[in-house]
């Protein structure tokens, strides 16, 4: 063995990955049972593991993860919130991304496929169920990481503040569907989902008092006809599941004024497939429901805009360590 060699490496990558993995499944389980949403004022462990019918001394050792991740903190025998656990994972309170764990991790059972998968090259050939956890999580996930800057990079844009009527296709939660009316006042902003999505999405924006700001359609957009006569088209975090991505955008195209604009808003890969990260653990997770899914490459999204007929592509580059998006915006001459 070359001692000078082997000196220069270390197993950290490896170590990360593995310790990443059972903190996640221990802060689920935490979030799950709603331990920091009862850990607003310090208490001893004993007292939540009566509170929630767990085992005072397993309860325990949770607890000193949680503090020795920075999610809260102890004094004597006492626990308490950290103010990053108070802030994202008290439920009720404004910033809560409890649900976006609960899906993030969650979604690990599908993984259990992976082996078989690899081996065969089939795969699950299901949909996503896009229950209320699953759309709340999206929505803490727009709300936490990206809504701002999307909406930055829109705002100014002429052929937003110009928009008379928008379309948030595959608008989901409708996050981005109020942001947009917000944004623009004066414009008709439509919501277009599956049934129901649209069913929680009018339950989630009267939360916001926004009820009469926002207009729904019912549909499937890979089969359904999405309308005419609209000046912006967006569409955000959908395209990895579409199965026949130039018909959608040709679908999009037809359904534009002539000066109207699409903005796309999706995690990007880079022309290698090997980065960022995210994206890429992302592209071999989604493909595992369908061969035809997954992420897309700037590139990609440049020549399919192209191929529907829109010119003057541009590209928003708003990518995060932890949310590798990129806004891709083509224009109907």
């Amino acid at each position: 063995m070359d001692c000078q060699k082997t000196s220069k490496v270390n197993s950290k990558p490896i170590d990360d990955i593995i310790y990443r993995y059972r903190l996640a499944h221990m802060l689920n389980a935490a979030v799950e049972k709603g331990i920091f949403t009862r850990m607003t004022v310090p208490k001893k462990a004993h007292q939540l593991a009566e509170e929630i019918h767990y085992d005072p001394r397993t309860t325990e050792k949770l607890l000193n993860v949680l503090v020795a991740s920075g999610l809260m903190i102890k004094s004597g025998e006492e626990y308490q919130n950290s103010l990053v656990g108070q802030t994202f994972l008290v439920d009720g309170e404004q910033n809560y991304i409890g649900n976006l764990v609960r899906i993030t991790v969650g979604s690990n059972a599908l993984l259990d496929h992976l082996n078989d998968i690899l081996k065969n090259g089939s795969t699950l050939q299901r949909g996503i169920d896009f229950d209320r956890v699953q759309l709340l999580g999206h929505a803490e996930g727009a709300l936490c990481e990206e809504l701002d800057l999307v909406l930055n990079s829109i705002k100014g844009m002429p052929e937003f503040s110009h928009a008379k009527r928008i379309l948030d296709l595959g608008g989901g939660h409708g996050v981005y569907s109020m942001a947009l009316a917000q944004s623009n006042p004066s414009a008709i902003v439509a919501l277009f989902d599956q049934p129901n999505v649209i069913e929680f999405a009018k339950e989630f924006i009267s939360k916001y008092e926004m009820d009469g700001k926002i207009r729904f359609i019912s549909g499937d957009f890979n089969t359904d006809d999405i309308g005419t006569g609209y000046d912006m088209v967006f569409v955000s975090h959908v395209l990895y599941l579409s199965s026949n991505l130039p018909s959608i955008l040709r679908k999009i195209y037809n359904s534009l004024n002539n000066g109207g604009t699409v903005v796309l808003n999706h995690w990007m890969i880079d022309d290698c497939r090997t980065s960022p990260r995210v994206s890429v653990i992302f592209d071999l997770y989604i493909s595992l429901i369908s061969r035809d899914y997954g992420c897309h490459t700037v590139s990609e999204f440049n020549e399919i805009l192209r191929d529907a007929g829109f010119e003057d592509v541009s590209v928003f580059d708003i990518r995060t360590p932890h949310s590798p998006s990129m806004i891709v915006v083509g224009l109907k001459k």
